[in-house]
C-alpha cells in the first residue's frame, strides 16, 4: 500500500513537472517578442492554486498546483497595437511547435516515454492554442486580421465568443 502511494506521488510529480516545463516554454514564446517590442511583462502565471513565486529578471513568476493554463500579465500589453499583440500571441504556439518537433527528433534518436510525452504535449499545446476563440492565442491573431479587414467585434459578441472558447477548452480537457 505504501509503495503504491509512493508510486502515485512520483508519477504525479513527473507529470506536474512536465506540464509546468511545457507551459513555461510556451509562455517564453510570448515573453521574448513582448520584451523585444519594449512591452514590459509584469507577471508570468503557470497554473492555479499558487504554490510558490519568485522574481527573475524583474518578472514575478507564480507556479500553481494545477498547471493546466498559463498566461503573462502586462499593463503595457493592452496599449500595444493589434499587430504587436498578434505577434506576441503567435510566439507561444510557434515555440511550442518547434519544441515538439525537437522532442520528436530526440525521441527518434533516444526513445523513451518522457520524451514522447513532451513532444506530444508540446504539439498539443501549439495546436489547441491556435484555435481562434478567446482566450486562446489564435483569437488574438484572428482578431488582428479581422481588424485589418475592417471587422470589429463588439463587447457582447466578444463575451459570447469567450463563452464558446472556454467551453471548447473544457470539452478538450475532458476528452483528453
Amino acid at each position: 500500500m505504501l509503495l503504491t502511494i509512493g508510486m502515485f506521488i512520483a508519477a504525479f510529480a513527473v507529470i506536474w513537472l512536465m506540464l509546468v516545463f511545457l507551459l513555461l516554454i510556451h509562455e517564453s514564446g510570448h515573453l521574448i517578442p513582448m520584451q523585444k517590442m519594449g512591452i514590459k511583462p509584469d507577471k508570468l502565471i503557470i497554473g492555479g492554486v499558487k504554490l510558490f513565486s519568485f522574481r527573475k529578471s524583474g518578472i514575478i513568476h507564480e507556479v500553481g498546483l494545477i498547471p493546466l493554463w498559463a498566461y503573462v500579465v502586462s499593463t503595457d500589453y493592452e496599449k500595444a497595437s493589434s499587430r504587436q499583440r498578434a505577434i506576441i500571441a503567435a510566439g507561444g504556439p510557434l515555440i511550442s511547435a518547434l519544441t515538439g518537433i525537437l522532442f520528436f527528433g530526440v525521441y527518434y534518436l533516444f526513445p523513451n516515454w518522457q520524451t514522447l510525452v513532451a513532444a506530444q504535449g508540446s504539439i498539443l499545446l501549439a495546436v489547441t492554442n491556435i484555435i481562434p476563440l478567446p482566450p486562446l492565442d489564435g483569437w488574438t491573431i484572428a482578431e488582428h486580421f479581422l481588424k485589418q479587414r475592417g471587422i470589429h467585434i463588439d463587447d457582447r459578441n466578444r463575451k459570447v465568443l469567450l463563452g464558446i472558447g472556454i467551453s471548447t477548452i473544457v470539452l478538450i480537457t475532458l476528452v483528453l
